[in-house]
């Protein structure tokens, strides 16, 4: 019986690292651009729903990586509400106020282009 309960904490540790993590959230890093979308395009893609490309040209005198960023958005990007709701793709506008966070690599032209890993949406 001794045997028993000496093993119970390795079990614990071991369903505990077993445990499904939430790796969809926002980054707690200073976002890559922080602008309004100024345009929106959807595209047909036959492989996923839900992909779109975005252009976020980031607000003046707030510190981000990049000042204007092409996005490619689909269905691995998580987007969200300041609420921490999650918003769908198809509710994304031109004019809306966004922070994103990108995927690497990141093609360094102007503006850059980028998978966006994470979007907040402010408005």
């Amino acid at each position: 019986m001794k045997r028993y309960f000496s093993l119970l904490p390795i079990l614990a540790l071991l369903l505990s690292a077993c445990q499904a993590q939430d790796t969809h959230q926002i980054p707690n890093t200073l976002p890559d651009v922080h602008g309004y979308i100024t345009s929106l395009k959807k595209t047909n893609s036959k492989k996923k729903a839900g992909v779109a490309e975005v252009l976020v040209e980031s607000i003046e005198g707030v510190e981000t990586n990049h000042a204007r960023a092409s996005l490619r958005i689909d269905g691995s990007t998580y987007i969200e509400s300041l609420d921490g709701s999650i918003i769908p793709l198809d509710q994304l506008r031109e004019g809306q106020m966004v922070e994103a966070w990108f995927d690497t690599p990141v093609m360094e032209t102007f503006p850059v282009q980028a998978h966006a890993s994470a979007i907040r949406v402010s408005n």
